[in-house]
């Protein structure tokens, strides 16, 4: 191995001249060999040149001392983008880089930091400083490059994308969303409409109704707003953290479209496209490749090349022209013909079954021809040999909701906000996120005049991936389909099992529960809409039903049955269960309530097996769990709360529907229900 020194010398830092390097390496033996593109005296160089020379030999070092990869392909395609096929894997590891490469990168970066204080007013170099020492893991560092560019060289908005893109790489979301706007608002309505473009994020639904609107309009910078205001991880977090890796991804883009890049067909469209939909990669390596290529081309056709079919030394002659030079080829090469000697003409060609030429009588050949087959073609590759492989951070959850939910989210059950959803638009790896898990919990609204509360009882202790880590604790909910506006109520060093409340305008909500622990990066979140439905409106309109644990006394308010509230849907057939609802509109005189609670297993078509089963043993549930109780509303107030207990003892394990039936006077009856699970 050649040593470390040996590496470091290769870019120095303002010396006089000397000629660069690069290790080229045949299996693992790496030899030196002259860059046959480096100039002879870099230190007659300009700053700004040298400092590009140094960014492009780094490039070419690394691209020669890229990780060996065996082949990794995927089954099927996730995601075209163009010549690419996107597929996610979790499970893959990004290769180590290889220490030279690092070494390298330090000299280069040394290099760079000289040139920048002979040329403090280069933005160029200030980004390719941020770009390498993020890409090194010198976060820190990269945020003091990026604040000192914007004085020193006034470069404007591009030296604060710099700020907002290392104090997204930081953690640092809320500030850096904070610069990220002072860019944009510098920027002119050309720069701005391109930076702020999301048509690569969106599904074909959202895509048309954005298309729609024109760039630089009120109705566009609302659906813009929106869609972040959704598409974020954790709602109790401060700072649009998927908003900043957008714009970090654009800041991205900007560093690497004036300088050399490690990608293979260096950064065209299909990688611009790439990288903003799954984030620039964070690991390199090369991949096995033949050193032929194997090619057809069809019968007749030439592409100049030796022994190709009317290509130079081609055995294939076209008819009529012979090697002696002749029209017909009928006398042998280096026969000279005197000038006064006519051409000879090749005779026709039979063209009839008869053996004689159509004039003559013949008929039109109608036999079939044979078919023209292909002929293979191999040669050598063109390139380096190189396959170059890049590998995005991972895991990667989904970015951006679907089009129907951005519509209105409030209606959207939690099927299009779990992480790994299909399909793969678009994907972004958080770092404090390794794993996003399903919630235990429970929740239920309540009516409070104009306004909504909204009860969450949550578990945590279950969740393997959480383990016994501190938690942060948090219960958001979105009203006003137009803004999203947050609600919510955040606990730090919260208990692994708790109850929050928030208030929010009444009207149909986007709850998001969550729970994070920071230490393994685990995120544990619910997230669907709830809220009374769309309908037309009734006299009497019941809140959700909230399960409890009966502990003696019987609630009078969801504010006293809360703390009693069941943290998970599932419980056990030997507990006691307690059922909370309110009643809203009711007389205030008092009038009579029919009230029934019915537990009935959840209805389904069953296999086969479960029906004979079912039919030669029937469960110890055949009978549901009902109760039945005459009642009179709450005089002197429009809202009467109830609450029953039941002995759930009988049922067997399986999915119930808790169903709550009122019935009041004139034919009025009104409904709820909540899905709950017995387990043993």
């Amino acid at each position: 191995m050649i040593p470390a020194a040996a590496l470091v010398a290769v870019a120095h830092a303002l010396v006089p001249a000397m000629a660069a390097a690069q290790i080229i390496r045949t299996d693992t033996t790496p030899v030196v060999v002259p860059s046959a593109t480096a100039p002879s005296a870099p230190a007659r160089m300009s700053p700004i040149d040298r400092a590009r020379l140094e960014q492009d030999e780094f490039e070419k070092f690394r691209h020669v001392n890229l990780p060996k990869l065996a082949p990794q392909l995927p089954r099927t395609c996730e995601e075209p983008i163009g010549r690419f096929c996107y597929f996610l894997n979790d499970n893959l590891n990004i290769p180590a880089e290889r220490g030279e490469v690092t070494v390298r990168r330090l000299a280069m970066l040394s290099v760079l930091d000289s040139l920048a204080k002979v040329m403090p007013g280069s933005v160029w170099i200030a980004e390719q400083r941020v770009r390498y020492l993020t890409e090194a893991g010198k976060n820190r560092e990269a945020l003091d490059v990026a604040r000192a560019c914007g004085p020193a060289s006034r470069g404007g908005w591009r030296c604060e994308v710099l700020v907002g893109f290392s104090l997204h790489l930081l953690g640092d979301y809320a500030g850096a969303e904070r610069i990220y706007d002072m860019a944009l608002a510098a920027m002119d309505a050309k720069q701005r409409c391109a930076w702020t473009n999301i048509i690569p994020l969106l599904d074909d639904q959202a895509l048309m109704q954005y298309r729609s609107i024109p760039c630089g309009h009120a109705d566009r910078a609302a659906f813009e707003a929106r869609t972040w205001a959704l598409a974020r991880n954790l709602y109790s977090m401060e700072g649009n953290d998927s908003r900043t890796e957008y714009l970090a991804r654009m800041t991205m883009v900007q560093l690497l479209s004036d300088a050399a890049v490690p990608f293979q067909f260096k950064f065209d469209t299909d990688e611009v496209d790439r990288l903003l939909r799954f984030g620039w990669p964070r690991g390199w390596g090369a991949g096995f490749v033949l050193p032929f290529v194997v090619s057809t081309v069809k019968a007749g056709e030439g592409d100049g090349q030796p022994n190709a079919p009317g290509g130079p030394g081609s055995i294939f002659v076209p008819k009529g022209r012979g090697r002696g030079g002749t029209p017909v080829g009928s006398l042998p090469p280096g026969t000279k013909v005197p000038s006064n000697v006519p051409p000879r003409e090749r005779p026709p060609d039979i063209t009839g079954p008869r053996g004689l030429p159509g004039p003559m009588g013949g008929a039109p050949d109608a036999r079939t021809p044979f078919p023209s087959l292909p002929s293979i073609k191999v040669q050598p590759r063109q390139d380096d040999g190189i396959n170059v492989i890049s590998f995005e951070p991972n895991p990667a959850f989904r970015f951006i909701p679907p089009g129907f939910a951005l519509g209105d989210a409030t209606q959207t059950d939690s099927a299009p906000w779990r992480a790994q959803e299909a399909p793969a638009i678009a994907r972004y790896a958080p770092d404090y996120a390794k794993k996003v898990v399903p919630l235990d919990h429970q929740q239920a609204v309540f009516k409070r005049g104009d306004s909504a509360l909204v009860v969450l009882a949550y578990d945590a202790r279950g969740n393997e991936a959480i383990g016994g880590a501190k938690i942060s604790a948090g219960l958001i909910v979105l009203s006003d389909r137009s803004s999203y506006r947050d609600h919510g109520a955040v606990r730090e060093g919260a208990a692994p099992t708790g109850t929050l409340m928030v208030r929010a305008p009444w009207g149909p909500l986007l709850m998001s529960a969550e729970v994070g622990a920071a230490g393994p990066k685990v995120i544990a979140r619910a997230r669907y809409g709830i809220g009374p439905l769309r309908g037309a409106p009734q006299r009497v309109i019941l809140s959700d039903v909230l399960l409890f644990r009966p502990n003696g006394s019987v609630p009078t308010s969801a504010e006293t049955a809360a703390p009693l509230a069941l943290t998970s849907e599932r419980l056990r057939a030997s507990d006691k269960l307690g059922v909370y609802w309110e009643a809203y509109g009711t007389d205030p005189d008092g009038e009579q309530m029919k009230i029934s609670v019915v537990v009935l297993r959840e209805t389904g078509e069953p296999g086969i097996l479960r029906r004979m089963a079912g039919a030669l043993a029937p469960t110890r549930d055949a009978t549901p769990v009902r109760v039945t109780v005459n009642d009179q509303s709450v005089r002197g107030s429009t809202t009467t709360p109830r609450a029953l207990e039941l002995d759930i003892s009988t049922l067997d394990t399986g999915t119930y529907i808790v169903q709550l039936e009122v019935e009041m006077g004139a034919g009025l009856t009104v409904r709820t229900e909540r899905r709950v699970s017995i387990i043993r």
